[in-house]
């Protein structure tokens, strides 16, 4: 009996942590635009990104909440960039899927 409430203990435990350390949309957004200046070589692109990147990324992004994480999407496909989908956890993103049109 002590072993079953050590394990049910345990994933409570567990699945608090995963809840509270759960990123939001608004890191998301700050996140996903930091990361495309990162990968842009073109110095007027970092410039149209930190000046109105955010609100173009939080337009185009879909959030799937999951308790203890959430699934991002941003989809500019009919832009031709494509599609990212991350997963939020633990404070980070990954990345689980990147589509280019």
């Amino acid at each position: 009996m002590k072993k079953i409430i050590s394990i049910i203990l345990l994933i409570v435990i567990i699945v608090f942590v995963l809840s509270e350390t759960k990123p939001g949309r608004s890191q998301y957004v700050e996140w996903i635009t930091h990361e495309a200046m990162d990968q842009s070589s073109n110095i007027l692109e970092k410039g149209i990104l930190s000046l109105a990147g955010e609100k173009v990324f939080d337009m185009g992004t879909t959030e799937s909440d999951y308790f203890i994480f959430s699934v991002y999407k941003t989809d500019f496909s009919e832009i031709g960039l494509g599609q990212v989908t991350c997963i939020g956890i633990f404070n980070k993103f990954i990345p689980i899927s990147k589509s280019e049109k």
